[in-house]
């Protein structure tokens, strides 16, 4: 197959995939159509390296890795903003945005947690799909992916599926399981 056949038939796969992968990761409008633009002209330029067999956790960790940059620029131009502000007007402060009890929950989990909640549950990758975009191996990716559930649950207020009631965080007991200690 020629490259441009091969490009037609990935960008026909990827583009709705990548459209909701960056909606999930809060881009709108312009912002979302230039992470997917950005996203398939890598692919474009490295085409040879695309998987054929499986290319969308190809797609997904180039996606990943743009807006992890887009996501870095907007938070030093913010920080520089907000110091701007406060050095202007003493004292300005601005009120936190309550987005809801799952968003609130989901931004207070570390990154590397939020994102592979959101490749398994939001863009429907497996687990081994999700620790090819993450760059670890399967058995690392459920295991971050049962972690990062757990403490989403914690912070949600739930217990953790298979937890005996009362105990709600690992270790609360006071004993050590040798399971919870990685």
């Amino acid at each position: 197959m020629d490259p441009e056949t091969r490009f037609r038939a990935l960008f026909e796969l990827a583009y709705p995939a990548l459209c909701r992968y960056a909606r999930h990761r809060g881009l709108t409008g312009a912002d979302a159509d230039d992470l997917v633009a950005q996203a398939l002209e890598v692919a474009w330029r490295r085409l040879g390296d695309v998987p054929a067999d499986d290319p969308m956790p190809w797609l997904y960790a180039v996606a990943r890795n743009l807006w992890r940059e887009q996501h870095r620029q907007q938070r030093r131009r913010s920080d520089l903003l907000t110091r701007l502000r406060l050095h202007a007007v003493p004292g300005l402060v601005a009120a936190p945005f309550e987005p809801g009890a799952l968003r609130e929950a989901l931004a207070s989990l570390r990154e590397s947690d939020q994102e592979i909640l959101r490749l398994v549950a939001w863009d429907g990758l497996t687990p081994a799909q999700a620790a090819v975009v993450l760059g670890c191996g399967p058995v690392a990716a459920r295991s971050r992916l049962h972690r990062a559930r757990a403490r989403l649950a914690a912070r949600l207020g739930l217990e953790p599926a298979g937890q005996p009631p009362g105990r709600s965080r690992p270790g609360a007991s006071g004993n050590l399981d040798p399971m919870e200690v990685q």
